[in-house]
């Protein structure tokens, strides 16, 4: 499959912040997720444990939060991608991580490109999906864009197109 990167439209993301997130955690299904993993929920919507007080979800529906355990919700606007085909040679070129030792499930906070950005490392052969602050979404699209184009080390991932 060639190598192909799009931009996607997701449910609302959240941060969430506080004391016994592992009750939200619960209402997911994904109690036993250990930090910097994630469970996908459906297409586009995943849950995942950024630290024992910390949780992004992307979801339908809306998530309660509880003042008693002083818990916030912050909504978080990021530009989210899609990158099919073998994103590890891309990644290989823009990002300094080894991916060698990820996993699928992984959540991983990187510098890819010059800025923060967030992956989720997919099972084999399923694309994979990156966020990074909204307003480095366009820098960020088209920087990994031109690098599919111009890297002489993707021309394989780029002849399978033709």
């Amino acid at each position: 499959m060639s190598l192909q990167i799009s931009q996607k439209n997701v449910p609302g993301l959240l941060h969430l912040r506080g004391k016994k997130l592992n009750e939200i955690l619960a209402s997911f299904d994904a109690a036993d997720l250990q930090v910097f993993q994630y469970k996908s929920l459906a297409e586009n919507q995943f849950v995942a444990k950024l630290g024992e007080e910390e949780l992004y979800v992307c979801a339908d529906g809306s998530v309660s939060v509880s003042t008693e355990h002083n818990q916030y919700a912050f909504r978080r606007g990021d530009a989210i991608f899609e990158v099919a085909g073998n994103w590890k040679n891309l990644m290989a070129e823009v990002c300094i991580y080894d991916f060698r030792q990820s996993c699928p499930g992984d959540f991983l906070m990187v510098a890819m490109a010059g800025i923060s950005a967030w992956l989720l490392i997919p099972e084999e052969g399923k694309p994979l999906i990156l966020g990074c602050d909204p307003t480095f979404g366009h820098y960020l699209l088209e920087t990994l864009t031109k690098q599919i184009e111009t890297s002489p080390f993707l021309k394989t991932e780029r002849e399978n197109d033709d």
